[in-house]
């Protein structure tokens, strides 16, 4: 029988997948297991499929001012890590997908995946647009790092590690299977470890969704007086140039992770072809409560996305793909000034039909014995 379109658009994006890096199939097929049984979860591993639907159903504002963007903005692509500094420090912690975007695409698709993912109890659609547009015109106008030592008191509560938390980390990392890292990850690894820390042992991880397929590695050590951790994970160019997306551009993503609207990871390297990182207790990423416990705490959380989302958007530093000279955020502001009244809102509703659409599509595929490689 025919493969469906959402299934031909998947095996294509694997085999793209595949021509960038090296491939792990009985982690595909899981991905693709994981994404036929929930919009959410398809929403997440599908950025690409996003891309083409977005260009497609939202022309208008696909073509609004392009900006340094995430490119895979969801409500779990946010996290933690130490700064320079030592301070503890939120924000997007995932910038695989960046490019030079339209800056309502950030938007959009983080207000998607709020509908998609909330509970009874839930924000409404209304209310979850006007909590993120809140958060990113306040810092398109003054952008600010999310720096938790002495402020975001709420937001600090939420995301520090209790020792259940700690311990199941550890736990987790000691249960990884060993693995042989080729010798160019071997050394990427070996290299962000603090100098002196003893030989390291490596390991098979696998985390998210979006790179799940990927290789992940992790190197672990012991460096004067307990563990430090190291991963990699393959680095690909952005699935909004995979998808076709018109005007999407490269952009130097580690000055944007290094903007100074941000308190980056200094952690964070990007070797050729690998993303390098810190992993601990206090450097993950976050997981979000969806709204089952009443709306006020995904609201909070959503008006800091919106923030952050601002603080990448307002970045017009050198290689960010952002137009040249200051102001870029009071230029986005002017735009927004101009967009009809609950068009975020309209707009998370349309792709979050299109989602639904394309993962029932799957599943009904996953079932019906089609084949579609699970």
């Amino acid at each position: 029988m025919p493969k469906t379109d959402i299934v031909q658009a998947l095996d294509a994006y694997d085999a793209w997948l595949g021509r960038h890096c090296a491939v792990i199939p009985e982690a595909l097929a899981r991905k693709r297991q994981r994404m036929a049984a929930d919009p959410f979860a398809f929403l997440r591993g599908t950025a690409f499929r996003f891309a083409a639907q977005f260009a497609a159903l939202l022309p208008k504002l696909a073509a609004t001012r392009r900006v340094p963007s995430c490119g895979d903005a969801h409500l779990e692509n946010f996290g933690t890590w130490r700064d320079a500094e030592g301070r503890l420090v939120w924000g997007v912690n995932d910038l695989d997908e960046a490019a030079a975007l339209p800056f309502a695409a950030d938007l959009v698709r983080l207000a998607t995946s709020a509908l998609l993912a909330r509970r009874d109890g839930g924000p409404g659609g209304r209310e979850i647009a006007e909590t993120l547009l809140r958060g990113y015109a306040a810092h398109l106008a003054a952008p600010r790092a999310f720096v938790l030592d002495e402020e975001h008191a709420a937001l600090r509560a939420l995301v520090l590690p209790d020792p259940p938390a700690r311990a199941a980390f550890w736990a987790k990392l000691a249960a990884l299977p060993a693995a042989a890292p080729p010798p160019d990850w071997r050394q990427a690894l070996t290299a962000a470890l603090p100098p002196g820390a003893a030989a390291p042992h490596f390991a098979a991880r696998e985390a998210g969704l979006g790179s799940l397929g990927r290789p992940r590695l992790v190197a672990i050590a012991t460096w004067r007086g307990g563990q430090v951790v190291r991963e990699a994970k393959a680095r690909v160019p952005s699935a909004w140039r995979q998808a076709g997306f018109p005007g999407a551009a490269e952009i130097d993503v580690a000055a944007l992770a290094n903007s100074p609207n941000r308190a980056a990871d200094p952690w964070y390297a990007l070797p050729p072809g690998l993303v390098i990182r810190r992993l601990a207790p206090d450097s993950r990423k976050l997981e979000v409560p969806a709204g089952g416990d009443g709306a006020g705490p995904l609201l909070s959380l959503l008006e800091a996305m919106g923030g952050e989302i601002g603080n990448l958007h307002a970045d017009a530093g050198p290689g960010t793909g952002a137009p040249a000279g200051a102001g870029a955020g009071a230029a986005i502001l002017g735009d927004l000034e101009q967009m009809p009244p609950d068009w975020l809102r309209d707009a998370a509703r349309v792709m979050a039909d299109a989602v639904r659409a394309d993962q029932a599509a799957l599943a009904a595929a996953s079932g019906s014995g089609k084949n579609t490689k699970l």
